[in-house]
């Protein structure tokens, strides 16, 4: 078994400086409030790190350096904007002005609306849930020694039988005159980490379900990938994802009281709302009985939900 790893919890001196008071409280502040129009989600990343999303693109990110000081920075095409002036530099933690101009830069950037809208918008929707369960991480890849072993993780021998199914599936249906999509392996990043009131680990793919393409119901054997990795992996990382956690708490990233993990998976896809077209909903739903024979034994069945304005709740 290879070594693997989720090295994303941070220090305790980027914890401090997180906290009410402290330097970057103001990016812990954007979980409460919107900014420019948008909601922002922020996440901590390997090194030292804490990231800021708006739907499915990073507008931020700021890095604790080992003199304590802290860098900020971004993609070029949001740097070179005009209202990015003064930000994206190295701030000494004692300095003033860092959130107006925060504040200044969120206001005006100009954010392409295929990163808000779509699948940006169904990311910020379940970026603040806490029922069914309470986010703590998104773009989640386990820390494997190679690529080699990832790819192997991805296609043990039951996630290798579910797509030899359902390549059958597919050849039946084009032969029959259907226009589907060939079935692959697919995907590098699980879209969000989650964990319920149960403790358990959940394992959430997020899916504009307004899309007529494969993506939407090819979505469950996307997920089996996942769920066959994390479940292998599980036991060697909930230390560094309990870590996680618990300094997400501490600065009020998530909210308090959140249950340990029990070593336990749950897996789901997420819509926005639930605007699927018969024809998608009847050939996810063929994926989905091929995909829940094929999962890790004793695992309950992948769910379905959708996050309409009234809130979260589950597909039948």
């Amino acid at each position: 078994m290879p070594t693997i790893s989720y090295k994303r919890a941070p220090s305790k001196g980027l914890q401090e400086l997180l906290k009410p008071g402290r330097f970057l409280a103001p990016l812990v502040d954007l979980n409460k409030r919107k900014v420019g129009g948008h909601e922002h989600d922020m996440h901590f990343g390997v090194g030292d790190k804490v990231h800021g999303y708006r739907g499915l693109t990073r507008v931020l990110t700021a890095r604790r350096l080992q003199n304590g000081s802290i860098r900020i920075t971004a993609d070029k095409k949001y740097t070179s904007q005009s209202c990015a002036a003064n930000l994206f530099r190295k701030w000494n933690t004692d300095e003033a002005g860092f959130k107006g101009t925060l504040d200044a830069y969120l206001n005006d950037v100009e954010v392409k609306p295929r990163f808000t809208e779509g699948e940006g918008a169904v990311q910020s929707l379940w970026s603040r849930v806490t029922e069914p369960w309470t986010p703590f991480d998104r773009e989640a890849a386990l820390g494997f020694q190679s690529e080699a072993d990832r790819k192997k993780a991805r296609m043990p021998p039951r996630v290798k039988d579910a797509l030899d199914v359902l390549t059958c599936l597919y050849k039946r249906h084009t032969e029959a005159g259907k226009r589907w999509s060939k079935p692959k392996a697919t995907g590098t990043e699980l879209d969000q980490l989650s964990v319920d009131g149960s403790g358990r680990l959940v394992l959430l793919e997020l899916k504009d379900a307004s899309k007529r393409t494969h993506e939407v119901y090819y979505s469950p054997f996307q997920l089996l990938q996942y769920v066959w990795e994390w479940h292998n992996a599980l036991e060697m990382v909930r230390d560094d994802l309990q870590k996680l956690i618990s300094a997400r708490v501490a600065v009020g990233l998530t909210p308090p009281k959140v249950p340990q993990l029990t070593g336990d998976i749950r897996a789901a896809i997420g819509f926005g709302p639930d605007c699927r077209t018969p024809e998608m909903k009847c050939r996810y739903d063929m994926v989905l009985k091929i995909v829940n024979q094929h999962l890790p034994p004793g695992m309950a069945d992948i769910e379905t939900w959708e996050h309409p304005t009234t809130g979260p709740q589950q597909v039948a």
